[in-house]
């Protein structure tokens, strides 16, 4: 089984909500005074035959982030709707990865979100996503 690197300080881990997520990931968040980060290590397992991370782990930690971002302050749930991305470069095996999403517009049903991707401040993908806000169940 593959180790896995401790997060950076602040980071945390919320666990048990997706196993998804769990399973691909670990992924991390770190709340900020305004908004929130979100990180992962490209580990093996998030790899491609080229060594690099695998587009669609990229695409399930930028929804990731977007469902974070989306949820936080609120007491509901949320669905993707819509998700598109742009890939600009990749990020390699141990390369600690983090991901912003800023909210554009939140109406009464949807919330609309644009964010980006980063290894070491250079951008590696750029992403809009429209989420269902849904009730808490």
């Amino acid at each position: 089984m593959e180790e896995t690197k401790p997060p950076p300080a602040g980071f945390s881990q919320l666990k048990g909500v997706s196993p998804a997520e769990d399973d691909i990931g670990p992924f991390y968040y770190l709340k900020e005074e305004v908004g929130l980060r979100c990180g992962f290590w490209v580990r093996r397992k998030n790899s491609n035959g080229l060594g690099t991370a695998h587009g669609g782990v990229l695409m399930s930690f930028a929804d990731y982030a977007s469902t974070m971002v989306a949820l936080q302050g609120v007491k509901e749930s949320c669905a993707t709707v819509s998700f598109n991305c742009q890939f600009m470069a990749s990020a390699r095996l141990d390369d600690w990865v983090e991901a912003t999403a800023e909210i554009v517009r939140r109406t009464g049903s949807m919330c609309f979100l644009t964010g980006r991707i980063v290894v070491q401040d250079s951008p590696i993908l750029t992403f809009q996503s429209v989420v269902k806000r849904l009730p808490k169940s």
